[in-house]
């Protein structure tokens, strides 16, 4: 440690404990990854500058934090400013004992310090209320000798939370295989729902889906649907959420171009089992009841790599209660694809 460092962080002992309590614990581990994988005073004090941004106190908040719990790093922030001592009470006769605030949460980014952030202030303030999550996954396998055979997958997920309880989820899939010249699936598959959760625990939802499968009994179908939600397990580790609705589906038979349009009912489940901090198991199930009755589950198993990237084993199986003739009446699609979440 040097001279300059152990002048500040004497300097720092002048500050009380609520000067300290400006960064919140999120944040603060972040700047200890940064400093945990060694990387160059460059890319740490972009980081930090980053981390100014979403705190209240900006750059002299994180000057004392880091002063405080990551003194090797302090030189790299020694041109920013340190917060002003917050003045001492003056005691008072009979003391009432106070709760402690706990603090900690980020103030809005339209209110951080100006000059804080540098040139990633931009990105982060156009950022400003969104809450977007998502990942990409896609996976090839190539098969050479007895059989020619080549398969794709391709999926994008991307998903949002809103104000007062409203969620978007959207998703995207497309399957191709070829087995030497010919095509044994190439279809894609678009849904779309929108959910809003009440305090209860239930909610409501209204949401469609379109799917093209050239090689299947029904080249093209689709589904609109509406009706309530309950989250009957909301836990840290396990969730469970059913969903019953009506809705109408249309679907086109292949070959002959004829059309068919049902009511139907739906009853659905999604659950999702955090296994380990680096697994996490995921089983959706949706019934449709009536003219068009069709089942359709869905088995992932995702297994985190580094960072953002994981591995995703999956089992699609759909069962058509009405199908054509020629055409087997369940699929079954078994995935290993490269993810990336975000």
């Amino acid at each position: 440690m040097t001279f300059r460092t152990s002048a500040l962080a004497l300097a720092l002992a002048a500050f009380t404990a609520p000067a300290l309590a400006d960064i919140p614990p999120e944040y603060r581990n972040l700047l200890a990854e940064a400093d945990r994988r060694g990387i160059d005073e460059a890319r740490f004090v972009e980081t930090a500058d980053m981390v100014a941004v979403l705190v209240e106190g900006g750059r002299a908040a994180v000057h004392a934090d880091v002063l405080a719990h990551l003194p090797d790093r302090a030189s790299a922030l020694s041109d920013w400013p340190l917060p002003d001592p917050e003045p001492q009470p003056e005691p008072e006769p009979e003391p009432e004992t106070q709760p402690r605030s706990i603090g900690g949460a980020p103030v809005a980014l339209s209110g951080a310090p100006e000059g804080s952030g540098g040139w990633l202030a931009a990105p982060i303030r156009a950022l400003q209320g969104e809450a977007w999550s998502g990942q990409i996954r896609a996976g090839v396998q190539v098969e050479d000798g007895n059989t020619d055979l080549v398969d794709f997958s391709f999926a994008f997920e991307l998903d949002r939370e809103l104000p007062h309880g409203w969620r978007v989820d959207n998703q995207f899939e497309y399957f191709l295989t070829e087995n030497g010249d010919r095509t044994s699936r190439d279809n894609w598959l678009v849904e779309s729902r929108v959910s809003r959760a009440l305090d209860s625990g239930f909610g409501y939802y209204a949401g469609g889906s379109y799917e093209r499968d050239l090689v299947g009994a029904y080249e093209q179908s689709a589904f609109a649907t509406a009706g309530g939600v309950w989250h009957a397990i909301d836990g840290e580790r396990v969730n469970l959420e059913l969903r019953a609705g009506a809705g109408h589906r249309w679907r086109e038979r292949a070959g002959s171009g004829v059309t068919l349009n049902d009511w139907v009912a739906e009853a659905a489940s999604d659950f999702t089992f955090q296994i380990s901090e680096t697994s996490r198991f995921e089983s959706k199930t949706t019934v449709y009841g009536g003219g068009g009755s069709r089942v359709d589950q869905r088995f992932t198993l995702t297994n985190r790599l580094f960072g953002h990237w994981a591995v995703q084993t999956g089992l699609h199986i759909e069962h058509e209660f009405e199908t054509e003739p020629g055409f087997e009446p369940t699929d079954t699609r078994l995935d290993v694809s490269l993810l990336y979440g975000f």
